[in-house]
């Protein structure tokens, strides 16, 4: 209906505007033919009177030409400069609109008769129409247009909406289906398919199936929900019970059937809180409920797009498994007790011991070892952690000094081991100050205010390197705090990158942005030649392509990165007959030879996207071209190479690189024609690298200055399909 009105609307529109604008041109045509006509009637009647110079009679001949509303005043004026000028001084009702009037007046030419009898010139006649009238007629007339165009538009949105109306009405039954569905009912009523129109009797058969489908699949998982000896729940996305099974009805003390619909939040009090975080699991959370003690797993769903569209909640009665773990506890303390007991015991070892004092010592002593052993797994645990870890990490003791420091250290601040241990938090301070890149004039470095946020420092050479430092607490009297030392320099030079990239991409739309904004304000603000105004619209509609072009090639950079091959369709190609199609489809510039095409006998295929490296082929055609100003051949080869590769070249004659522009060619934004008369955006070879490299394939590059340059594909052949 939207698009209909839309449609209608447009065309509404296009006849109106047509419309006035013809009945603008014909008014103002009308308007024009009288006023020379009446001029033409006026002129014998004013120049008797002027031959006598009877100038009443001007005057009232004047008066009866200012009497048609055709015109606002006349004038006669002779030779002396004498004037006789009649003006009207009544206004039309209604009155138009000042836009209509100013153009209306612009259309209308002043009309300007000289009297000559026999010869002589004795003055001139002036007649100036009434735009304002003029204007008051066309008004009136849009107004009548407009009035019908509306009702017009009206009239074809009503006899649209009707019918569609009607059709669409038929979709309540589908809305009463969906409402049976949320109900979760055992039975659901399929949906009436007679008196609705054959497409929406075709829909309706396909929604009963697919209804059917779901209620003998409810039926199922009823089925293997009540075989499940665990209370299984499963919860929409406002976190309330769609379906659950009777063993969790008996831990609830509830039927199963009255859980659907109650929100589980209300049901289970103690889980209200980790029920409100969407799209995240957990395992294991036990909460008392009565006399009873659950156990909890939630395991979120999601739907087609990854966003949570569920969750299913799975309910243990671990009462028995919580009181044996409260006994193992509670021997666990005693044997604690017992080891407190084994200490006074060595305490008292001169005093002589009875035969139960010895049993209690070996039974203590064998637990102790068992105790050092797994102590020692621990310690051997941690310290491969410590080892294969890329962060630093130093630990204090008791007496806030370094009593650790993992291996990392050493790389991330050059500093030894034996320089770091046994310093306090201001020698580590200290130290660290040294090794900062301009420390003397850096803020200083304090421990203590890094609990609050970490602190980015930037490390001096030989290992100039970005660090992170963030200090911790040890968690126990042994270790009181832990240094926390990471190595940012990869993110820092990402950021960087992604700034000088920024800063060159709009040091390269500024320069044509420029140069529009400067030709556009001259063409505002001063009256130019038409040869000028010409002129200055070809430049910047030539700056404006520019803009296009870069804006273009940013985006198929920014999507091929993205994509990382993603949206290629590869398929088997004869490289041969793929560059003969891009070399004849190539346009070449005007006054240029055509490309010269060597390709071999044999037949040669890969595995590409015809599109993309036909795009790649293209911006080396389209360089070799430019590079080469001062005219010469551009070939485009294929051959077969060793090793099961073949070979795309691309070679120009051209104004060639220096090895320092060869290393950057492949660079965004880099261009090695630093005048800028060669049109360009510096990012045509970054394309070609980036197709080329997830084709499988390699880019070589060869060039001498003001010899040419020869850039190299090769690609990896594939059995003939």
């Amino acid at each position: 209906m939207l698009l209909y009105v839309a449609a209608l609307l447009l065309l509404v529109a296009l006849g109106f505007g047509a419309f006035l604008s013809y009945e603008i041109r014909s008014t103002l045509d009308d308007a024009e033919a009288g006023s020379r006509a009446m001029s033409d009637l006026l002129t014998p009647a004013v120049s008797e009177a002027a031959v006598i110079g009877d100038y009443d009679t001007i005057k009232r001949t004047l008066d009866r030409v200012i009497a048609h509303p055709l015109f606002e005043r006349a004038a006669f004026i002779d030779l002396k400069g004498a004037r006789l000028e009649v003006a009207r001084q009544d206004r039309p009702s209604p009155a138009p609109p000042a836009w209509l009037v100013r153009r209306v007046a612009a259309q209308l030419d002043t009309i300007n008769a000289p009297i000559v009898v026999g010869g002589r010139d004795y003055g001139i006649t002036r007649l100036q129409p009434w735009s304002e009238r003029i204007a008051a007629d066309i008004w009136q007339v849009l107004h009548l247009g407009l009035a019908l165009a509306l009702l017009g538009l009206a009239a074809g949105a009503a006899l649209v909406w009707w019918p569609l109306r009607r059709a669409l009405g038929q979709l309540d039954r589908v809305r009463t289906l969906g409402a049976q569905l949320q109900q979760g009912g055992p039975l659901i009523q399929p949906v009436a398919t007679g008196g609705a129109p054959l497409e929406f009797q075709q829909t309706f058969e396909v929604i009963n199936q697919v209804a059917a489908s779901l209620q003998a699949e409810r039926a199922q998982a009823a089925v293997t929900l009540a075989s499940i000896a665990e209370g299984v729940a499963a919860l929409n996305r406002a976190g309330e019970v769609v379906l659950a099974n009777p063993v969790l009805g008996e831990l609830l003390q509830q039927p199963s059937a009255a859980l659907r619909g109650q929100p589980m939040s209300q049901l289970l009090p103690a889980l209200a809180d980790a029920l409100q975080v969407p799209g995240e699991g957990w395992r294991g959370r036990r909460f008392p409920h009565g006399e009873q003690v659950l156990e909890a797993s939630l395991t979120p769903i999601g739907d087609e797009q990854g966003q949570a569209a569920g969750a299913v909640l799975v309910l243990r009665d671990v009462t028995e498994q919580q009181t044996l773990e409260n006994r193992l506890r509670a021997e666990l303390d005693a044997r604690a007790h017992a080891m407190q007991t084994m200490s006074e015991l060595l305490g008292s070892a001169g005093a002589p011991a009875d035969a139960g004092q010895v049993n209690a010592v070996e039974a203590l002593s064998r637990q102790v070892g068992d105790l050092v052993v797994r102590l020692r797994r621990q310690a051997d645990q941690l310290h491969a952690i410590f080892n294969l870890s890329p962060d630093g990490f130093i630990s204090f003791d008791a007496g806030h000094r370094v009593q650790y420091v993992s291996p990392a250290c050493s790389m991330l601040t050059a500093l030894a081991d034996s320089q770091v241990l046994g310093q306090d938090e201001a020698g580590l301070e200290a130290l660290l100050q040294g090794r900062m890149e301009h420390g003397d004039t850096q803020r200083p470095l304090r421990l203590s205010e890094l609990r609050d946020a970490p602190r980015t420092l930037q490390m001096a050479r030989p290992m100039p390197r970005m660090l992170s430092l963030a200090l911790h607490d040890g968690g126990s009297i042994g270790t009181t705090q832990m240094l926390h030392i990471r190595d940012v320099s990869q993110e820092f030079e990402v950021d960087r990158l992604k700034s000088e990239f920024l800063t060159t991409a709009a040091h390269e739309l500024r320069t044509p942005m420029t140069s529009i904004l400067g030709f556009s304000e001259l063409l505002l603000h001063r009256r130019l030649a038409p040869e000028q105004q010409t002129d200055l619209l070809q430049r910047v509609h030539r700056q404006s392509q520019a803009m296009v072009e870069i804006l273009n090639e940013l985006l198929d950079l920014a999507r091929i990165e993205s994509r990382r091959a993603l949206d290629f369709e590869f398929s088997p190609q004869e490289l041969g007959a793929l560059a003969r199609q891009v070399a004849t489809d190539f346009g070449v510039p005007e006054g240029r030879e055509p490309v010269e095409l060597v390709l071999p006998d044999e037949a040669l295929w890969v595995h590409v996207d015809p599109s993309k490296l036909g795009q790649a082929l293209r911006n080396l055609l389209s360089n070799a071209y430019k590079y080469s100003p001062q005219g010469g051949p551009v070939a485009l080869r294929v051959r077969p190479l060793d090793g099961g590769l073949v070979a795309l070249e691309v070679e120009d004659r051209g104004m060639g690189m220096t090895p320092e522009e060869l290393e950057r060619v492949t660079e965004r934004f880099f261009r090695a024609d630093k005048s800028g008369a060669i049109p360009g955006s510096g990012l045509g070879m970054s394309i070609v690298k980036e197709i080329v490299g997830l084709m499988g394939g390699q880019l070589q590059l060869a060039s001498v200055p003001q010899r040419g340059t020869c850039v190299t594909v090769q690609l990896p052949l594939v059995p003939a399909p």
